[in-house]
Parts: C-alpha cells; structure tokens; sequence
C-alpha cells in the first residue's frame, strides 16, 4: 500500500462550501482496468489549506488516469474551481500534470503498530 497526499488552498470563507462538496461527492470507482485498487480517502481542511489523501494498491499513474475520467470526479473538481486561491487547468493531461506535480507533497514517513501474538 502506497500513501500520496496533494494540497491546494481555497478563498478565504469559502471553507464550509468546500466542505460540503468533499464530503458529498460519489466516489469513483475503487478498481482501475489494470486492477490498481484506490483503498481509500481522507480529506482534511483548516485556515483554507486543503489535504486529500490516498491509499492506493498498485500504480499511481493508472489512479492518476482513472480518477480524471470518473464522471463524479470530474464533475467535484469542476466545482472546487471556483473556490481555489489558484487557478489551475484539469482540462488538458498537460494541465492536470502540471496541478498535482505542484500540490503533490512529500512522503515523510509511515509508521504502522504491529502487535505480538498474545496466548
């Protein structure tokens, strides 16, 4: 499992708007065709920075591809537009590529308990 995270921030006093589209879209399809499995999503915002982390299983330009034709995808970061401090162009694969090479952040560290079997 791989963890990726990208940042963007938004207007301020656009928060609770924003909020509510992250926390209310349909969320794509989990499998991509080359079987790369998005295991899950988390969304966090504060002060008008936003985080939104991934876990995906497999290969994170298939996610990358995938997620950009999912309609409900399309279709959230369509209306985030008109809330970001930035503009940025999704349009395009260049233009896509340009916005998650900039909001991509670094990996630091995963640490992850593990537990001795108890008898």
């Amino acid at each position: 499992m791989q963890r990726y995270a990208i940042t963007f921030r938004v207007r301020p006093g656009t928060e609770d708007q924003v909020k509510d589209l992250l926390a209310n879209y349909d969320p794509p399809a989990w499998e991509t065709p080359d079987g790369t499995r998005l295991l899950g999503t988390s969304i966090f915002i504060k002060d008008g920075v936003v985080v939104r982390m991934m876990e995906i299983d497999g290969n994170l330009p298939s996610v990358m591809a995938h997620l950009a034709a999912q309609p409900s995808i399309r279709e959230l970061e369509r209306r985030l537009d008109e809330f970001l401090l930035e503009p940025r162009d999704l349009s395009t694969p260049q233009g896509a590529q340009a916005f998650f090479r900039g909001a991509m952040m670094e990996h630091v560290t995963t640490r992850v308990a593990t537990f001795e079997a108890r008898s």
